[in-house]
């Protein structure tokens, strides 16, 4: 099975480029007439797309910045031009995903410091990103094949999930994967799901750490659907992640990604499971826990997230009139005087945001007109629904520009 779910996921990863020099035609970007260098036919045309489609966009929107003149954020530095290709393509943490190239961090930033990229360019740079993932193969390095035991979802229906030692919401669990079996102990995925049209929402998604502590790295969410081939999280969307929590009275879970994922084609009524790379328990070796990120972008919260979330969240529920609805988002202090309260309150909803892909995120998917899986949504109210989501939109997209 494992075998076949790989075949299909077509999990591949870059191959090293060796040290062989390619010689380059001129401006034309051309392999030389001489010979194609021992390469095969996927990576001359990806070194073509490289030079022809994917390097006039970067130079044109983004090298101005990230040529390596500014630290941390050099992923397009070199000499020349294919030396700007390598540094790209190993760049840590990853900006190109050749397993999903779609979702790769240069194609979906966004707006920032710089420009968003228009439709044209991004089909240019998805272009060279997918003949790149076609020239690939495989470096040896093993795809995510550790799968956790098959599960049917638990789905809300109504009200917030339990918070222990509350009482827990029958018409809201949490849904708890062991990762005993594959090799951390005691350890737990915890999320929560609904069932929207187009797929499954999960929110609270979390990594809870045994006595032992807990390492995870890319983890992938694979849907069974009955009698056809297993399909996997189409944007690989963790593939990213490693998590390194040692069990303490301070880190004794956290979120992972931003909490929050939206997959689209997985069914309430088909299995699911949970394949990773590695998952063991915490690795002293690895540094210990990753650092904890938080709002960055306090004056633009203050301005126009904080005053929405409290007339239309906070004042009837998240702010202390409903204890789950606290637990599960708390928005005390949203209109404190205190910034370092207000901080606080910036990180409860950060963790509902998914900055990849803004509409799709959490804050906004709960209270939309017709969801009836929330306790509180704007009903058929459309127009008071965009100006609460507008208003947070203002401080979204100058946090997700300032993200890393």
């Amino acid at each position: 099975m494992l075998e076949t779910l790989v075949r299909h996921l077509d999990m591949v990863r870059l191959t090293v480029v060796g040290a062989s020099l390619l010689v380059m035609v001129g401006c034309s970007g051309l392999i030389d007439g001489g010979g194609s260098g021992g390469l095969t036919p996927e990576e001359v045309t990806a070194r073509r797309l490289w030079v022809e489609k994917a390097l006039p966009q970067l130079q044109t929107n983004c090298v101005v910045c990230h040529d390596g003149t500014r630290a941390n954020i050099g992923f397009v530095a070199g000499a020349g031009d294919l030396d700007k290709r390598d540094t790209l393509l190993a760049y840590a943490p990853a900006v190109v995903n050749l397993d999903a190239p779609s979702s790769s961090r240069i194609m979906t930033k966004g707006i920032h410091e710089g420009p968003a990229l228009d439709a044209v360019q991004t089909s240019d740079l998805l272009e060279w990103a997918n003949a790149e993932k076609a020239a690939a193969g495989s470096t040896g390095e093993e795809p995510p094949t550790l799968e956790t035991a098959q599960f049917l979802v638990q789905i809300c229906t109504s009200g917030l999930p339990d918070n222990p030692p509350a009482a827990p919401n029958p018409l809201c669990p949490v849904n708890k994967v062991a990762l005993g079996g594959i090799g951390a102990t005691n350890a737990e995925i915890r999320f929560v799901v609904q069932s929207l049209g187009s797929g499954l929402y999960m929110t609270n998604l979390k990594l809870v750490p045994g006595v032992e502590g807990a390492f995870i790295e890319h983890p992938l969410f694979v849907s069974y659907p009955e009698g056809v081939e297993p399909k996997a999280d189409t944007i690989d969307r963790f593939f990213s992640v490693k998590m390194n929590l040692q069990q303490a009275a301070t880190i004794d879970e956290q979120v992972i990604g931003g909490g929050t994922a939206a997959f689209v084609g997985f069914l309430a009524t088909d299995k699911l499971s949970i394949h990773f790379k590695s998952a063991t328990v915490f690795k002293p070796d690895e540094g210990g826990p990753p650092p904890i990120t938080g709002c960055l972008r306090i004056a633009e919260f203050k301005a126009n997230a904080a005053p929405t979330l409290q007339t239309n969240c906070a004042a009837a529920c998240h702010a202390g009139g409903q204890p789950n609805a606290r637990s599960a988002v708390n928005m005390e202090n949203l209109l404190s005087m205190d910034d370092a309260q207000v901080l606080a309150a910036c990180n409860q909803i950060r963790t509902r945001m998914n900055f990849p892909d803004l509409n799709n995120s959490g804050l906004y998917l709960a209270p939309t007109p017709g969801n009836m899986n929330h306790p509180f949504s704007f009903g058929g109210n459309q127009a008071n629904f965009l100006t609460f989501k507008n208003a947070v939109q203002v401080w979204a997209t100058a946090e997700q520009t300032a993200a890393p």
